[in-house]
């Protein structure tokens, strides 16, 4: 019985931790790509990579070698290397050999997998949001962006919101 109560209580006390609560949504949010990212024969790693690529290549003018990706996600080169030679298989990436490093740039796939996404971002945003008004919403972006700003962060945003 004790332990029954003690597990009620608990859960009541997450129900009211805002980090509990950002990493449950996050969580949630993560499954829901992973979902729309095997739809495409993508692991999460794989997509997320590919969207690093995309934004670095098509949205900030940068190249990509693969030891960016490395320090962007603290992964072992070996890790990195199996994970782009998958993309490149699959037809979402080229990697194109230049001294010293390879550049890395998604292909017309690539890119087509991302607008797929993309997509589909706007289905789950809508189910996400389903029964909040538009003053809602507006109040959530509203305080989540001052909970970012109060932790220092910023975001970068490159073609869609």
């Amino acid at each position: 019985m004790r332990t029954i109560r003690y597990l009620i209580m608990v859960n009541a006390k997450r129900r009211e931790d805002i980090i509990y609560l950002l990493k449950y949504l996050q969580k949630l949010l993560d499954s829901d790509l992973d979902k729309r990212l095997a739809e495409q024969d993508l692991t999460g790693q794989q997509g997320r990579i590919l969207f690093y690529i995309n934004k670095e290549v098509n949205c900030l003018g940068h190249e990509v070698h693969q030891n960016d990706i490395e320090r962007e996600y603290h992964l072992s080169k070996s890790t990195v290397s199996g994970i782009v030679k998958r993309l490149e298989k699959k037809e979402i990436i080229t990697i194109e050999k230049q001294h010293p490093y390879a550049i890395l740039k998604p292909t017309d796939k690539g890119c087509a997998i991302i607008e797929h996404v993309h997509i589909h971002k706007d289905e789950t945003i809508n189910r996400l949001t389903k029964n909040l008004t538009d003053k809602e919403k507006q109040e959530i972006v509203r305080l989540l962006n001052k909970l970012i700003d109060n932790m220092g962060g910023g975001i970068e945003i490159c073609g869609r919101k």
